[in-house]
């Protein structure tokens, strides 16, 4: 795991189990589902501003089995 990931295994580590992926179309015409990082506790996202990073926390998180969400 590169150094970038793992400031970020808190969302996956299972200390903390509130983060999940919000699962989302932005709109009907859109093919595959978007994710948002959300706190489900507090109902906050995080929001990640490099796209590299967000695809491999996203990827990461999936194969570590954090929960996916279609709604808060």
């Amino acid at each position: 795991m590169n150094a970038n990931l793992e400031e970020f295994s808190y969302l996956w580590d299972g200390l903390d189990s509130d983060w999940a992926l919000l699962k989302f179309k932005a709109s009907p015409s859109e093919k595959e589902p978007r994710y948002l990082i959300v706190n489900t506790k507090n109902k906050q996202g995080l929001i990640i501003e490099d796209d590299r990073l967000y695809q491999s926390l996203k990827q990461t998180m999936c194969e570590k089995g954090v929960r996916i969400v279609s709604g808060l």
